[in-house]
């Protein structure tokens, strides 16, 4: 849905990560409602492992808002290179579920947490971003489906990959389609 840029913000002289809506200008009113929807929920916590936005705002009609900038890889990427020592994934795991909790406390769900949406800051420090498919647990915005497939297949809990979501069995990491 968005897409992020490096960028420095002039008026305090500081290098953000700047998040706009892929597809700009056309977005449709749904996009730009999810966007800052997204936004928004984040931009409410204030947690070391949690990645924190800065500005939301619209500039001759591009959407977009800016965040902390972390120098860094993201868990994916890590992984890569092959499985983590148990004791740093254990740790890492604490971390992110610590964050996650926190979001929880505040009405957050994030809904799509996954490798790819956790960033590791130079010190190998766990922060959690993307906050895209994020849920109020005190609101209903209305801008979920019933029956809508949200977030990552692979990253699913099995009772959102059902038969009548389109999904069959999901297993750790790879979801066939019916």
């Amino acid at each position: 849905m968005g897409v992020v840029y490096k960028a420095r913000q002039v008026n305090l002289n500081r290098i953000v990560a700047l998040k706009m809506i892929l597809s700009g200008q056309l977005a449709s009113g749904e996009e730009v409602r999810r966007f800052f929807t997204e936004a928004e929920a984040a931009a409410n916590l204030d947690h070391p492992g949690i990645v924190p936005i800065f500005e939301i705002a619209e500039h001759e009609g591009q959407h977009y808002f800016s965040m902390g900038f972390i120098e860094g890889k993201s868990l994916a990427d890590r992984v890569k290179d092959g499985p983590l020592p148990p004791a740093e994934a254990a740790t890492l795991t604490k971390k992110i579920a610590e964050a996650i909790a926190y979001a929880h406390d505040k009405g957050v769900i994030h809904r799509d947490l996954k490798p790819a949406n956790v960033l590791l800051d130079q010190n190998g420090e766990p922060r959690v971003t993307d906050f895209g498919l994020a849920r109020k647990t005190d609101t209903d915005s209305g801008m979920t489906r019933t029956g809508a497939v949200m977030g990552t297949p692979s990253y699913m809990h099995p009772e959102a990959t059902t038969r009548r979501s389109g999904f069959g069995m999901c297993l750790l990491a790879r979801c066939s389609k019916f």
